[in-house]
């Protein structure tokens, strides 16, 4: 399949996974490792989490080092498309090495063959995917692990029946970013999502993207508009949720006034559906189009990652 194509197929994607849901009493707290395409997934698992008042820390892990504090007793979740994502492998033994299981998610590779051999839980990923690409599969599983399942029926089917809204939306999005950078401005709790629209930007588009969240952009990053030099090269869009905390609402208004104040246009978004997982997954998928429209504008191949693979050749020797 090329990239239009399995991006058509996101909403397909996200459907409660063939798992028994983990029983949550007695753990510590939750980790979710993973790097790239497969980070993403604990991010979006966290903010679910902690929307939903679970009770217990949930981190989301990009690098090599367990935390000194994460010990027996904790829920690690280790998620590499590949299954040969090196920091997410170092993860896995750094997990044994304390007497927990990892949970670990992949189409293949060591981390299948290391859940092989120390009789680790194992979930298979449909290979052939760039690791962006199978954002939908890995979520599910991880998801239906967590217990969340029959939402994940509906959210499909809210997100085939606003397809072509999406991708009509996503056009005019990426037509106000050619030629500038993309600023994603976002409210705390749709930060994960603004990371997932900067990294499919930089990735399918091949161009820089930047991203800031509130309340925090207001004690500093407000200051920076102020020039008109770098300002100006800018192309900015404000995202939120409409059950934020009132004063961060009051902040986004402000944001947006604040912008137009100084001669700038922002683009004003926020997640359509009933729940929160629909209006994440609506502006995931919505961000998705944008950085293959994009990358369409500026008449790039969205698949190939040259400098990372250079990266990882250089990491090799």
């Amino acid at each position: 399949m090329n990239p239009w194509e399995m991006l058509e197929e996101f909403p397909l994607q996200i459907r409660s996974a063939k798992v028994e849901s983990l029983n949550m009493e007695g753990y510590r707290g939750i980790v979710f490792s993973g790097m790239g395409g497969s980070g993403i997934v604990g991010d979006l698992a966290k903010t679910l989490l902690e929307k939903h008042d679970t009770p217990i820390p949930a981190l989301s892990l990009r690098g090599y080092t367990l935390p000194p504090y994460v010990k027996e007793g904790w829920l690690v979740f280790c998620i590499s498309y590949s299954g040969n994502t090196e920091e997410t492998l170092s993860i896995a033994q750094s997990a044994l090495e304390r007497s927990i299981k990892p949970i670990c998610i992949s189409s293949g590779g060591k981390l299948m063959e290391l859940a092989l051999k120390e009789n680790l839980p194992h979930f298979s990923l449909p290979e052939g995917y760039p690791p962006r690409y199978a954002l939908g599969y890995m979520l599910s599983i991880v998801l239906s692990l967590l217990g969340v399942k029959d939402p994940l029926e509906s959210c499909s089917s809210f997100l085939k029946e606003k397809k072509e809204a999406i991708k009509e939306e996503a056009k005019k999005i990426a037509q106000s970013f050619e030629g500038y950078v993309p600023v994603v401005y976002a409210t705390q709790t749709l930060e994960s999502v603004a990371f997932r629209w900067k990294t499919q930007i930089n990735e399918n588009a091949k161009t820089l993207c930047y991203t800031a969240v509130l309340p925090e952009l207001h004690h500093n990053e407000v200051v920076g508009l102020d020039n008109p030099i770098t300002r100006n090269v800018c192309s900015f869009l404000l995202m939120f949720d409409p059950e934020e905390h009132p004063r961060v609402i009051k902040r986004v208004q402000i944001t947006e006034e604040i912008l137009r104040d100084f001669g700038v246009v922002p683009k004003v978004i926020k997640g359509e559906g009933e729940s929160f997982l629909h209006r994440i997954l609506y502006l995931v998928h919505l961000g998705d189009w944008v950085s293959l429209y994009l990358s369409e504008l500026y008449k790039y191949d969205p698949l190939p990652v040259k400098t990372i693979d250079l990266i990882k050749s250089k990491l090799s020797v």
